[in-house]
């Protein structure tokens, strides 16, 4: 699924193609470095705020934890050990101290 991008980030990928277009334009091989490097951050700065525009989805989104399951093995509860954001659901990652069984639980 196709996510869509922050006004912010469009606009920097739009002056990182300018900057991409204007260093293969230029004959003089420091003015290209310069443009590549220039192309090089406004990309950064891109994924920066996209990456941004994911934790604040993230973070605002109700985040009511499951229950810990019980180790279907040991019967203890389970460790929460990583947390995968999707686009649509969140996937909780448990792992049993005793046994080392892991267990993912979706929060559709």
């Amino acid at each position: 699924m196709l996510r869509s991008v922050s006004a912010r980030a469009r606009q920097c990928h739009e002056w990182a193609s300018k900057a991409r277009e204007r260093a293969l334009e230029t004959a003089d091989p420091v003015l290209r470095d310069e443009y590549l490097a220039s192309e090089e951050r406004w990309l950064k700065l891109a994924e920066s705020y996209e990456l941004t525009e994911r934790l604040t989805d993230f973070l605002n989104k109700p985040a009511a934890f499951p229950k810990h399951p019980e180790c279907p093995n040991c019967h203890v509860p389970m460790w929460l050990v990583a947390i995968q954001s999707g686009s649509e659901s969140v996937e909780y990652l448990y792992e049993c101290k005793a046994c080392q069984d892991k267990m993912s639980v979706t929060d559709d």
